[in-house]
């Protein structure tokens, strides 16, 4: 350290960004490196996904609104099962499909609506979370909030798995990975 009101210099030739003995002598700044690496390869994973619920007629998943893929409402795009998202009379939703196979096809007790899961995003992966399809002109609900639902017709479990096998996402493998752990007799 110099005097007071004495300004300090580098040497010539030595650049502010390499890391002079100082770095490896400082105990508290040796580790920090270390520590950031170890701290971001721990959140590489998934995160933790949440038991399924049982498979029952009435269940209590937490429910969302989405818009889809679709960002223009006049050209709706096509859902994972190729279909169009649709409205009504029956909604298209998007679930991890090895606890909602595709097809499945399901009532909201409190507002009559029905959905049929024939999607699935990222978001729902390893959750108990249904996404509903909600146009982009729709008012969307203000937060995902749980729901009693009747399961009208289950999804088929073998028709799930062949339309993921075709697919090249992570997102597919990871879901057609679970639904063969759960549906063993599908594979």
């Amino acid at each position: 350290m110099g005097a007071p009101g004495q300004t300090l210099s580098r040497p010539r030739g030595k650049s502010l960004a390499t890391p002079g003995p100082i770095f490896y002598d400082n105990p508290v700044r040796f580790p920090l490196p270390l520590f950031a690496a170890a701290l971001l390869a721990g959140c590489a994973g998934s995160p933790p996904s949440t038991p399924p619920l049982p498979r029952a007629t009435y269940q209590k998943p937490v429910v969302a609104a989405y818009a889809g893929a679709s960002s223009d409402p006049a050209q709706p795009s096509a859902t994972a099962r190729g279909t169009r998202y649709r409205t009504s009379p029956v909604a298209s939703a998007a679930a991890d499909w090895s606890r909602w196979p595709a097809g499945t096809v399901f009532r909201i007790l409190s507002t009559g609506e029905i959905y049929e899961v024939d999607d699935y995003t990222e978001d729902v992966v390893g959750t108990n979370t249904i996404l509903l399809f909600k146009p982009a002109t729709a008012s969307l609900p203000a937060a995902p909030r749980e729901v009693t639902i009747e399961i009208v017709q289950w999804g088929s479990p073998r028709d799930s798995a062949a339309i993921l096998h075709t697919q090249r996402s992570s997102t597919a493998k990871k879901i057609l990975t679970e639904l063969l752990e759960r549906y063993p007799e599908r594979r």
